[in-house]
């Protein structure tokens, strides 16, 4: 007697949702099979699984947040204000997933593409609405969407105490929570249970693989400022210029009724240009204020000099006087060189 047997298998998905994440979670694979056979070229009645096969596919949490904006090193100032970083948050993960997110100044002596962080930004806050409303502290993502991305816009204030050349690195975490709370995602830590929706940490350990590690439930990313600033140095000196008795010469002293020299050297050692210097001088009641003249700025010098007392041969600079108080405004300085600026006044 001739047997001849075929097995056919079918699979039915409920509520199937495919994407880039893959099959969603909670949905219900269910695969059943049926036998046919034939006896001596006689077809035999079909024969069908008792009960389907079926399962239920798990929860795979998977997402990040990366910094998307470039330089990694934003350049600002000391006193800068409203001061914003972009990131992206996407969710991978197979379902619909709450998020909560947290923005910090990383620990000082932390690096950075290199740049060790020496420095803090203050007043971080975080935006998940284009800057619409801004947040501080936690801030919970309900409901992002399978292989969804959300902009999440970090901004903070420069303390004006910084100085040129340092670093301020912020770290910005990304935690999944569970739906409807700010309870972080956990790991099914029994046994695979077919019939329910597990769930599995998948994610990476962040773009910085530092304060996170895979499968953590976490993810975090970093993003930095640099301070660009004028560094200003004044220096005052003086010198003769004439007396009533040798007049203008390298031999006048400092008698009463003598023109006095005196030279302002504003030194610039910072990375950018320096402008709307202004310089206040109260003269000592020794020095007649109203015989001030010569007060000439003369900008972008390697260095500056008194010698022989001549005013220097710069522009007009903005001035006034009230009383012994001389004002000196609007002067500026360029990085790497010297403003001179000179006034000449007479000795009572």
């Amino acid at each position: 007697m001739k047997k001849i047997l075929s097995i056919v298998a079918s699979m039915a998905l409920c509520s199937v949702a495919l994407n880039a994440a893959g099959t969603a979670a909670g949905t219900t694979v269910s695969n059943s099979a049926t036998l046919s056979y034939t006896v001596d070229g006689a077809t035999q009645p079909t024969v069908s699984t008792q009960n389907a096969a079926t399962f239920v596919v798990d929860k795979k949490i998977d997402f990040s947040i990366v910094h998307d904006d470039s330089p990694k090193h934003l350049v600002t100032t000391p006193g800068a204000t409203d001061v914003r970083r972009s990131f992206t948050l996407e969710n991978t993960t197979n379902k619909i997933q709450d998020f909560t997110l947290n923005a910090v100044n990383l620990t000082g002596g932390e690096s950075y593409d290199s740049k060790a962080d020496d420095s803090d930004v203050s007043d971080i806050e975080i935006s998940i609405d284009d800057g619409d409303t801004w947040s501080s502290g936690s801030v919970t993502v309900d409901d992002l969407g399978v292989d969804a991305t959300l902009t999440v816009l970090v901004r903070s204030n420069v303390p004006d105490t910084n100085v040129d050349g340092n670093v301020m690195n912020i770290q910005i975490e990304a935690t999944a929570v569970k739906d409807g709370t700010t309870d972080p995602e956990e790991a099914t830590s029994t046994a695979d249970d077919k019939d329910a929706e597990d769930t599995v940490l998948a994610e990476g350990a962040g773009v910085t693989d530092f304060a996170n590690s895979e499968f953590d439930g976490k993810y975090s990313a970093w993003g930095g400022y640099i301070i660009n600033s004028p560094v200003l140095t004044l220096e005052k000196s003086s010198c003769v210029y004439k007396d009533l008795v040798s007049g203008v010469s390298a031999d006048a002293k400092r008698i009463p009724s003598a023109t006095i020299t005196y030279l302002f050297d504003i030194e610039n050692t910072g990375t950018i240009n320096a402008s709307d210097i202004n310089i206040t001088d109260t003269l000592p009641d020794e020095l007649d204020a109203s015989t001030v003249t010569a007060v000439k700025t003369n900008d972008n010098q390697s260095s500056c000099s008194c010698d022989g007392g001549v005013a220097g041969d710069g522009t007009d600079a903005t001035s006034s006087i009230s009383g012994q108080e001389l004002k000196i405004t609007d002067l500026e300085v360029a990085k790497d060189k010297h403003n001179c600026v000179t006034i000449q006044v007479n000795i009572k």
